[in-house]
């Protein structure tokens, strides 16, 4: 007669009911806490990216067309005209010929106009 494999000392079909409750809680805890973190906050956040700011472009005044006048704070079509018109008179020097050539630019867009313009 063959010889008869020993049975494992845990079988499936032999599990107490105790047994059963304690693996049920196990199963019940595990789903709980995979739920939980799968809508929780999991710590995986954007790296924050650093933008560095590009140097402004600069406008050679004595130069430039007049799209790349009117690039400039305070200075539309009309005036861009009037600066193309007097620079060839004579070169534009500084801010305040600028102002005078272009029939008159307000203060405050002056100073905003200071670090884009140059005067070559």
């Amino acid at each position: 007669m063959p010889e008869r494999l020993p049975e494992p000392a845990i079988a499936w079909y032999r599990l107490q009911t105790r047994e059963i409750a304690v693996l049920a809680v196990f199963g019940v805890v595990f789903v709980v806490l995979a739920a939980w973190a799968m809508l929780h906050d999991s710590g995986f956040k954007q790296p924050e990216v650093e933008s560095h700011q590009l140097p402004a472009a600069r406008v050679a005044v004595n130069t430039a067309s007049e799209a790349e006048l009117t690039a400039l704070p305070g200075i539309g079509e009309k005036k861009a005209k009037r600066i193309a018109e007097a620079r060839k008179q004579h070169p534009i020097g500084n801010l305040d010929e600028l102002a005078k050539a272009a029939g008159g630019i307000p203060q405050k867009d002056l100073e905003r106009m200071k670090d884009y313009v140059t005067f070559e």
